[in-house]
């Protein structure tokens, strides 16, 4: 086992690789609850030759848990894991992100489409303070017409907040 040490002291957290394990992730994001800047950029959990993809990550619970975070850089995976179709049900009339001022979001697929969208519309209703979104779209893996259909809903969302969104 690791010793993480102090991580509540932390303001940036930057967390990288190709796959991690869940239990590292989860017990990191847990113990940097004060963190003000988030970069996670993983992949897949699991362990060795066993790669899995994030479990779902409740949104309420992540933001609330990190309610200082100002700004969060995420990629991939993680976004995903908050994308989850339960991930949303538990939002309660007052909750807010209350710190978060800019997000940097890299989509790679159009999978779960609907709920991403989703996910991009709370994160601008309930993060009041949010001045830049970021949205990155890379490798788009799949030659369907989802992904075509999926990169039409993202910039219609960045047309209808064209002050705030903006894709790279």
């Amino acid at each position: 086992m690791v010793d993480f040490g102090k991580l509540a002291a932390l303001e940036f957290l930057s967390i990288r690789g190709v796959q991690w394990c869940w239990n590292a992730i989860s017990k990191m994001l847990q113990l940097a609850s004060e963190v003000k800047h988030l970069y996670m950029k993983v992949e897949f959990t699991g362990d060795f030759d066993n790669l899995q993809p994030f479990p779902e990550i409740d949104f309420v619970d992540f933001f609330n848990s990190h309610p200082k975070l100002q700004k969060f850089d995420i990629h991939g995976a993680m976004f995903a894991a908050l994308c989850q179709k339960n991930s949303l049900k538990n939002v309660q009339s007052g909750f807010v992100i209350p710190c978060l001022e800019e997000v940097v979001i890299t989509v790679r697929s159009p999978l779960n489409a609907e709920q991403k969208i989703s996910t991009l519309e709370s994160l601008l209703k309930y993060g009041k303070v949010i001045k830049s979104m970021a949205i990155r779209i890379l490798q788009m893996r799949s030659s369907h017409s989802s992904a075509d259909d999926f990169f039409d809903e993202i910039c219609r969302f960045q047309r209808m907040n064209h002050k705030t969104v903006r894709i790279e």
